[in-house]
């Protein structure tokens, strides 16, 4: 914001950003002599009046997370923190995150870097599970990372936890995984991650997840997950890539009878603690477009309503 001027920077503008400031400060937040920018710009939108208002409805800010299999469903509220690992950000950052869920009443994605102790300060947790099983894997001697299920009973448990989320990949990562390098890994972080006692070797994700395989196979791996952690909303992370695989996650989605809880789908916009400026800028498609079309997969299907669509990536 110090070298941005109103119109170029993302995803808040200058001008909202002093907004949101003024709020969560309580200080006036109004100010005189109509708008600065230009209605005739093309994509300006704007509110219509009505002659004749009348009074409306309170709106439902919150909405049921669980399909028929889940016996501890969970109300999300319609804004939430999307996933940002620790590592990524500092250990101050993830508190105040969480800090902040908590008193707001909105639950914190832990992102794939595992859950560590400033996840579980209060706030509601939707445990993000990535390709390297942080938090409920373990490595091999052939440096490989496997999945885990007593580990993951272990902390699906917690009663911070109230959603699981498996992904399968992000926006700016073309391969899904990513590489923490040895060096950068502190008590902490191992913690978080259930690296185990040092020395520690660097810490990748890989670019697929060896729990599964297929598409009907990692929808038994996410009744696997839901049974494991007592009934609890279990659902999937995608940024879209080919049409035809989601198309296929659909098909055996009817072929299984099994369903996610729910479906976070990331944009091309989305970030990533570090990637290469060509990943960050030209991996994936972007949000409108990818959650447009897994929603017109499932009315198609007619597995809608029976799955909650949420969408990440600014």
């Amino acid at each position: 914001y110090l070298i941005e001027s109103d119109d170029v920077a993302v995803p808040f503008s200058r001008h909202m950003r002093s907004v949101i400031y003024q709020r969560a400060k309580q200080a006036p937040d109004t100010r005189a002599l109509g708008t600065r920018m230009d209605v005739y710009k093309e994509g300006y939108e704007w509110v219509n009046h009505s002659m004749f208002p009348v009074p409306i409805e309170q709106i439902n800010t919150r909405v049921m997370i669980g399909g028929p299999a889940c016996t501890q469903p969970y109300s999300a509220s319609l804004l939430n923190i999307s996933a940002m690992s620790y590592g990524a950000l500092s250990g101050n950052a993830i508190s105040a995150l969480n800090l902040g869920a908590k008193e707001g009443g909105f639950y914190h994605n832990t992102g794939e870097g595992g859950i560590s102790k400033f996840h579980l300060l209060g706030a509601d947790v939707v445990w993000n599970v990535g390709t390297g099983y942080f938090a409920c894997g373990t490595t091999g001697a052939d440096g490989i990372r496997r999945f885990d299920p007593e580990m993951f009973k272990k902390n699906a448990s917690r009663p911070e936890i109230k959603m699981i989320e498996l992904k399968l990949s992000q926006g700016a990562k073309p391969a899904h995984g990513g590489i923490l390098p040895k060096s950068k890994i502190t008590p902490i972080i191992a913690e978080a991650r259930g690296l185990g006692p040092p020395p520690w070797e660097d810490c990748v994700s890989p670019p697929c997840h060896n729990a599964f395989t297929s598409p009907q196979g990692m929808l038994l791996f996410v009744q696997k997950l839901r049974e494991m952690s007592g009934g609890k909303p279990v659902g999937i992370k995608l940024c879209v890539g080919q049409p035809h695989e989601v198309a296929a996650l659909v098909h055996a989605m009817l072929d299984t009878g099994v369903t996610p809880d729910f479906m976070t789908i990331d944009g091309a916009e989305g970030g990533t603690g570090a990637a290469p400026a060509e990943f960050q800028d030209s991996v994936g498609m972007p949000l409108a477009e990818g959650l447009r079309l897994v929603n017109s997969y499932l009315i198609g299907a007619n597995l809608r309503s029976r799955i909650k669509l949420i969408a990440s990536g600014k």
